[in-house]
């Protein structure tokens, strides 16, 4: 269904919550929503408790008024279901809402997503609001996109999920001796003769709470990941429900939920496939690198296959909640919404539109601030923004990434690798992919993050760094990729289980042994500050004769792969590290441990380079280049996050218009600290 529905243009504003303030402030918050040029608010996201007053009184006059105003000015609405945050009187009246935590205690009334996702009531409840809402505005030439809920999330370990995950697993499993064969439950005993003798993995059972030091362990970690398998459809299933009745009512609005980039809890592929529109909330730190942003981005999405996606959340100019929260400096906030769309938001907006007097988010950035009025900083970038995305119009809304590297993200993968009990606590998934990342990042060479089962036809690279749980359709997939021309690279622990987290014997890579013609015979995970030396063969392409490496070290026999580096230390010192494998008409590589950032950035810069990958902008420090494409035109967006100006030579754009107004021509540009192009071009 996409986004391009009754608004055309890329839809610029934000959280409104106009329930908070007296009726008189909503005047003025609509005259400078004009001001800023806003032309969409998301309403209603947390206001159950004044929409439902007890079990059958609804109070809908409130609403009805504001969105009145709000079109009567042509600003959209982007309606909330209120269902993150119950009325304290259903948790009162109706216990069994709220959920029991990994500790195993039962959860008070308080904070939001607090409630238990297998919990009937509350789907009951949650299902007719959306009904109540659905009906009532189906009509409205305000409503543009159904929000339903708002950062869906909290696992639950009552009686009710216990049952609804037995049922879960005798649908998956469908007979108690293939489970206990897939969980290889014979271990310490842990045999199951009937579905209803198992329990939720909590810290009651087998979760090991903090025993990996930067994260909970498990004794089972087949266990432990099919409940969170459970938990993402159980927490789905909650969407589901809302979703249907708003599909039955209005089919014509698309509905979405806002998502959370790397958010470990969810299997957001699988929820992909159940929205409309794919939308997510940024709130990175003044910290966090360009390309870790970006990879947040392009996380989003690839969660429904590389279609644009809705910046729903970020903030103007700080948080409240980081450790240290904070400004944002000038420039930033447009650079990093240029960013976003860079990689493929077709909206910007914020959270929130009017900061709040009181609560825990009352120091939260805002569109308008404590001060109340718009002679402001931000607001007068706000005013900026606002001017630039209206003369954009619609032009860039709807094009696509159009990248021939996919890096491999899953998230059942990433809780067995950081389940499991070894082989280090320092081992982090997500640090390992946006390592890969950060390399093409560098090289302004666009990536598309996908699943595993992805077709991956189109593509000339793949990456699956610690892709340590496969599946035969991956492997296969993988294979044939290869076979027919492709790049596949890979990393230590990978193809090393099956689905359940059972190894796959004969020797490690297991699944990927073939594919790489290597045998991995022992893993050496190395101590923190330790390191070793990745060492250039004579007759391979790197370029330095030695580069550290750090973390995991594994011992490795080639297989008829050719060895391109070999370990520099310890007992396995001239055994292979880094090797090459020619199967069929590509190639398969295999990294024995984690390189320093500069051998990363050498080695796919090299397979870059022999697969005619290359950006159309020379890569400088600090310079981020993309591009997003539609039928015949090309967007180019050059993104300075230096403190200084840069000289940018366009010659590679070819025959190109600013869209931002500056018309320039020339092929050398000087591009200003924290300054944005948006070059349109014609494909050839």
């Amino acid at each position: 269904m996409g986004i391009n529905y009754k608004l055309k243009d890329i839809f610029y504003g934000g959280d409104y919550n106009p329930e908070q303030w007296d009726e008189e402030v909503w005047e003025e918050d609509i005259r400078m929503m004009k001001l800023y040029k806003v032309n969409a608010v998301s309403l209603s996201v947390f206001s159950w408790a004044k929409l439902q007053l007890d079990d059958n009184i609804y109070d809908f006059l409130w609403l009805d008024k504001i969105i009145d105003k709000l079109w009567e000015n042509k600003i959209y609405v982007i309606l909330a279901t209120p269902t993150a945050a119950q009325p304290a009187w259903m948790s009162k009246k109706y216990p069994s809402i709220l959920p029991v935590n990994v500790e195993g205690h039962k959860m008070k009334h308080g904070r939001r997503s607090n409630f238990c996702p297998s919990s009937t009531v509350y789907k009951d409840f949650s299902s007719k609001i959306a009904e109540k809402l659905a009906d009532r505005y189906k009509d409205h030439n305000a409503i543009i996109l159904w929000h339903v809920s708002n950062e869906y999330g909290t696992y639950c370990y009552c009686e009710n999920c216990a049952k609804e995950f037995r049922t879960w697993l005798k649908k998956k499993y469908k007979t108690i001796e293939n489970l206990n064969e897939k969980w290889y439950a014979h271990f310490w005993g842990h045999t199951f003769y009937e579905f209803d003798e198992i329990e939720p993995p909590s810290n009651l059972s087998e979760i090991l709470p903090g025993a990996l030091g930067n994260r909970d362990g498990t004794c089972f970690q087949a266990i432990s990941i099919d409940y969170n398998r459970f938990m993402s459809d159980s927490i789905l299933s909650c969407y589901d429900n809302e979703a249907k009745v708003l599909r039955r009512i209005t089919p014509d609005i698309p509905i979405t939920t806002n998502l959370m980039g790397a958010y470990k809890p969810l299997d957001y592929f699988k929820w992909g496939e159940h929205l409309d529109v794919v939308s997510w909330d940024s709130y990175p730190s003044n910290s966090d690198s360009t390309s870790n942003r970006a990879f947040s981005h392009d996380l989003m999405r690839g969660v429904k296959g590389q279609e644009s996606f809705l910046l729903m959340e970020q903030t103007p100019n700080q948080t409240n909640w980081q450790h240290f929260n904070a400004l944002k400096r000038p420039g930033v906030m447009r650079l990093w919404s240029y960013q976003a769309m860079a990689h493929g938001a077709d909206s910007i907006l914020f959270f929130q539109w009017r900061q709040s007097r009181g609560a825990c988010e009352k120091y939260h950035g805002a569109l308008v601030p404590h001060a109340g009025h718009e002679n402001t900083r931000i607001g007068r970038e706000l005013r900026v923004l606002g001017e630039e995305l209206s003369k954009l119009g619609s032009i860039i809304k709807d094009s696509k990434a159009d990248s021939k590297v996919a890096i491999m993200f899953d998230w059942s993968n990433w809780w067995a690798v950081e389940f499991s009990s070894g082989p280090s606590i320092a081992l982090n998934y997500v640090e390992q992919i946006q390592k890969y990342y950060k390399a093409f990042h560098d090289l302004n060479i666009s990536v598309d993050i996908i699943k595993p089962t992805d077709d991956l036809s189109k593509y000339k690279i793949v990456l699956a760094p610690v892709l340590y749980m496969v599946n035969d359709e991956t492997v296969k997939s993988v294979e044939s990729f290869t076979k027919s021309g492709g790049t596949f690279i890979t990393t230590f622990l990978s193809g090393m289980v099956d689905e359940s987290d059972l190894v796959i014997l004969g020797g490690y890579p297991g699944a990927f042994r073939k594919l790489l013609a290597i045998w991995v015979e022992e893993i050496d995970p190395l101590y923190p500050g330790i390191k070793n030396e990745i060492v250039k063969t004579d007759n391979s392409f790197i370029d330095k004769d030695t580069y550290e490496c750090e973390l995991i070290c594994d011992v490795v026999h080639s297989e008829g792969a050719k060895v391109l580096a070999t370990f520099g230390k310890e007992f396995y010192a001239g055994s292979p590290s880094v090797t090459e494998n020619s199967f069929g008409e590509g190639k398969a590589v295999y990294i024995a441990s984690a390189p320093e950032q500069d051998f990363i950035k050498m080695l796919i810069k090299h397979y870059s380079e022999i697969s005619n990958i290359n950006s159309i902008i020379t890569p400088q420090i600090g310079v981020e280049v993309s591009q997003r494409k539609k039928e015949r035109e090309i967007f180019t967006f050059v993104l300075n996050h230096n403190e200084e100006e840069v000289k940018i030579n366009l010659s590679g754009v070819g025959d190109y218009v600013d869209l931002l107004g500056k018309m320039a021509k020339d092929n050398e540009y000087i591009l200003e600290s924290k300054g944005v192009l948006i070059l349109q071009s014609k494909q050839l």
